[in-house]
């Protein structure tokens, strides 16, 4: 009896609610679009029916109505239509139907709306329909996302969000190419130098690495290797160095200018550091990275030093082929020999680093902890 009055109480709820989010003045718009969600959160049975009572239309309507009841009520109709599609297919269906996608362009300059935690999380969850047979239109969604991770004012609880549907975008062959040439690399490329948003962007720029088009973006980019250094040096960060390291590898194995870029800002020292203090994934990127770069050098060497080779040859006596070939296999183990030199000079100085970080931690612990005991024995 009692589940049955609940049931009837909501029902009479849900015919008010419907009723004033189509002819409510704007106050009784706002507070209508709470009340669906508040029905649709309470429960799934009364989510999935919501949407057939025909209260999609006028919440998505209400998103761009800066006359309907001020920010409040947009922010209303964002929550009510962020619990319509949680774990919904259909709703999220209905949404897109309505028309959300076609506001976008209009809330991209409305500051309350675009930096709205709950519009992030409702494109978040729309932008799982990629996964589904669904057409979802990423050229309609993209321009938000970028706008949004771009802008210098939008909060981190609010990007986060955005880089959320931009994964479920890029992770798709049929999105990856929109993705890469929207403009996302270079926001994501910022973005992966702020602490609270790296891993996630750098795992969406793993995602179009994984893509000629993504990649090009990336080289074409020269913020990239800066970017991918400065992530792999932090060490209480093991996701965004397996990340960066990855990304280095791809870019690194493609293109000798992109190994020069890096090499300059200083690759070489962060990779040993993090081939000795990353993770397991990370010390093997990075290992491979270095042989690379070590095996680079030595093709450098040997390069330079043919011609004078061919010179010794022709001025030698002998004139006999075995004697060239013994002084050709000399210098190449001269030079391995040197570049082995230079690994472990720079290996060294790599962990010295590190130890003399530790000691410095430990001097300045062991300090303060005695200040004390100095003071009252002098």
């Amino acid at each position: 009896m009692e589940a049955a009055g609940d049931d009837a109480a909501a029902a009479v709820r849900m015919r008010a609610a419907v009723k004033r989010l189509s002819f409510g003045t704007a106050e009784e718009r706002a507070e209508a679009a709470g009340e669906v969600g508040r029905l649709a959160r309470s429960d799934e049975g009364r989510k999935r029916l919501l949407p057939e009572l025909g209260v999609v239309p006028p919440l998505v309507s209400m998103l761009a109505d800066a006359r309907g009841g001020g920010a409040g009520a947009r922010m209303a109709a964002a929550g009510a239509l962020l619990e319509l599609a949680r774990g919904a297919h259909r709703n999220k269906v209905h949404i897109v139907q309505a028309g959300l996608l076609k506001k976008l362009p209009l809330l991209m300059d409305d500051k309350d709306m675009s930096r709205s935690q709950e519009l992030a999380l409702l494109l978040l969850s729309i932008s799982s329909l990629v996964n589904t047979d669904f057409p979802l239109a990423s050229s309609e969604l993209l321009p938000f996302l970028v706008a949004v991770l771009s802008a210098d004012d939008a909060p981190a609880d609010t990007k986060l969000p955005c880089l959320g549907a931009l994964h479920n975008l890029s992770a798709k062959l049929e999105h990856v190419r929109d993705v890469a040439s929207s403009g996302a690399v270079r926001a994501l490329l910022a973005l992966s130098l702020d602490r609270k948003t790296s891993e996630a962007a750098l795992s969406v720029l793993g995602d179009l690495a994984a893509t000629a088009a993504g990649r090009e973006e990336m080289e074409e980019d020269e913020a990239a290797p800066r970017a991918l250094v400065e992530a792999m040096t932090w060490h209480d960060a093991p996701r965004c160095q397996e990340h960066a390291a990855y990304l280095a590898m791809v870019l690194a194995h493609g293109s000798r200018l992109q190994r020069r870029r890096m090499r300059r800002l200083g690759v070489v020292q962060a990779l040993l550091e993090v081939s000795l203090l990353g993770s397991p994934l990370a010390q093997r990127r990075a290992a491979k990275i270095l042989q690379w770069f070590k095996e680079e050098g030595q093709d450098r060497i040997r390069a330079h030093s043919g011609p004078r080779m061919e010179g010794a040859s022709s001025a030698s006596c002998d004139g006999g082929g075995e004697g060239a070939k013994d002084r050709r296999n000399a210098v190449d183990r001269i030079v391995k020999q040197s570049l082995d030199r230079n690994m472990k000079s720079i290996l060294r100085r790599a962990t010295a680093s590190v130890d003399l970080t530790s000691v410095k931690l430990l001097v300045g612990s062991s300090s303060s902890k005695s200040l004390p005991c100095e003071t009252l024995h002098p």
